[in-house]
């Protein structure tokens, strides 16, 4: 990545001067550095707004992604922002660590961008195994149409196409996207029958008090792609509506 940096308040005032970037592609930029000296995260809505606004090179998350020693709360807004690079397009470094009990957690995350190192604490040594989005672009995301969402699983084990149209499955799905306390998302019955059901069909991801919506949001469909380590740059787009997604149930 560039070796120029930038952090995330530098990131809000250029976007707020200098408007959104001229159509047609995304010139090289600083590097956005997150999370540098303990600094909060921002929200993945407000990455998602200000990257299309300011040309990066890349995002970097400054500390590694600790599973075995970060808050709930920490560890699903990077699940969130990781998310939205990818749906975005935007290269991502960043470097994860986890527990040995916690290695059945890398299927349910990689189809998000690769990490550049995967460290078992346990025994300090690296993950040998494969990360998937490093090869395959598209392994789970959504899009929405008029009163649902689309929701599209390649992975091996799991390969489906689900359509959410009832009200409170929705709620708690778009709710989860800026990743939330789970108290947040469960305020009725209903809406905690909802997210129970989205957390068993692997859509969103529960740590603890804490939850994330896992699919990556589609926003426009490739005419041309180059893969980035898990995220996609697009070559052309073409609306995000298909007249051929209709809700089926679910």
């Amino acid at each position: 990545m560039n070796n120029a940096l930038m952090d995330i308040d530098e990131l809000r005032t250029r976007a707020s001067g200098e408007g959104r970037a001229a159509a047609g592609g995304r010139p090289a930029g600083a590097t956005l550095t997150l999370g540098s000296g303990g600094a909060e995260l921002p929200l993945a809505g407000e990455l998602a707004a200000l990257l299309p606004r300011v040309p990066v090179a890349g995002v970097r998350l400054a500390e590694p992604a600790d599973l075995t020693a970060l808050p709930d709360h920490a560890i699903v807004r990077i699940i969130a922002l990781l998310r939205e690079c990818s749906s975005i397009g935007t290269r991502t470094a960043w470097s994860l660590t986890l527990g040995a009990q916690q290695l059945d957690l890398i299927p349910r995350l990689d189809h998000l961008p690769a990490p550049d190192t995967i460290t078992v604490r346990e025994n300090g040594t690296s993950f040998d195994g494969e990360w998937r989005s490093s090869r395959s672009f598209g392994l789970l995301y959504f899009r929405k149409g008029p009163k649902f969402l689309s929701v599209v699983d390649q992975r091996p084990e799991s390969s489906s196409r689900t359509i959410v149209d009832d009200p409170a499955m929705m709620d708690v799905f778009l709710q989860a996207l800026e990743a939330r306390a789970w108290a947040q998302v469960t305020r009725t019955a209903q809406l905690t029958a909802a997210a129970e059901k989205l957390v068993d069909q692997g859509l969103i991801m529960r740590f603890g008090d804490h939850c994330v919506t896992l699919p990556v949001h589609m926003r426009s469909w490739p005419l041309g792609s180059v893969l980035l380590g898990g995220t996609l740059a697009s070559a052309g787009k073409k609306s995000e509506t298909n007249p051929h997604d209709a809700p089926v149930g679910i």
